[in-house]
């Protein structure tokens, strides 16, 4: 019987988590200041703008779990802070030690020597040789809305790191 219970359980946790994530999907919110915490209960980790800057890649934790949004936005309010939609979701259990995602404006990336905004990287900084790993990517494909994987193949992130 508890042999039993605990598959059930394991089956219904399991069943949780990509319910979460599409529950993301088509999600409206305004823009808040990052370590803020949507209605939702999801934290905001910091975002930046793609090449269409009217998309975005934000970055938000909630319940021990790490997600990327693809948002686009909707409206904007009389101060111009604007409403949001999101289109896509990445999620992830947790990041390991010094990893971090580079995109956007920010990105210390290149692919084949050539800087791209709608490119997102996942790498594993390495403080002794201040070099990144490149550990997965994906491109926000704006036409369809939805984040692509992408080879890691002539993908390069230098670091701008001190130490």
């Amino acid at each position: 019987m508890k042999l039993y219970l605990l598959l059930i359980l394991t089956l219904l946790a399991a069943a949780a988590a990509p319910a979460q994530k599409k529950t993301f999907i088509g999600y409206k919110h305004k823009g808040v200041v990052v370590g803020e915490t949507l209605p939702n209960g999801v934290k905001d980790l910091g975002g930046g703008l793609l090449s269409n800057e009217n998309y975005g890649v934000s970055r938000f934790s909630k319940g021990g779990k790490f997600y990327l949004w693809l948002e686009k936005i909707s409206g904007r309010d009389t101060k111009g802070v604007p409403d949001w939609i999101v289109k896509d979701v990445l999620e992830f259990d947790t990041l390991g030690r010094n990893q971090e995602f580079l995109f956007s404006y920010s990105s210390v990336c290149t692919i084949d020597g050539a800087a791209n905004l709608d490119t997102i990287v996942l790498a594993e900084f390495r403080p002794k040789k201040k070099t990144y790993k490149v550990l997965k990517a994906w491109k926000a494909n704006i036409k369809r809305e939805k984040f692509e994987k992408l080879s890691t193949d002539g993908i390069r992130c230098r670091s701008e790191k001190s130490s």
